[in-house]
């Protein structure tokens, strides 16, 4: 069973915990596709990332 790594801090996300996904499409294309443990670790990803218009989906489970 695969750990999800928050994308920002590096911190392991449990398996059974929420995750943030970015809205964006290039954030989820292929193998990069970036989840965050916080609102603050996705805050910190939109300025590096130069997103026009970004949110975030908040996700059950690391699966969907």
């Amino acid at each position: 069973m695969a750990s999800l790594v928050c994308a920002t801090c590096r911190k392991l996300i449990p398996m059974d915990s929420p995750t943030l996904r970015c809205s964006v499409a290039s954030c989820n294309t292929g193998r990069m596709k970036l989840r965050f443990c916080t609102v603050a670790c996705w805050q910190k990803h939109v300025p590096t990332a130069r997103h026009r218009k970004a949110d975030y989906v908040v996700l059950s489970s690391p699966a969907d």
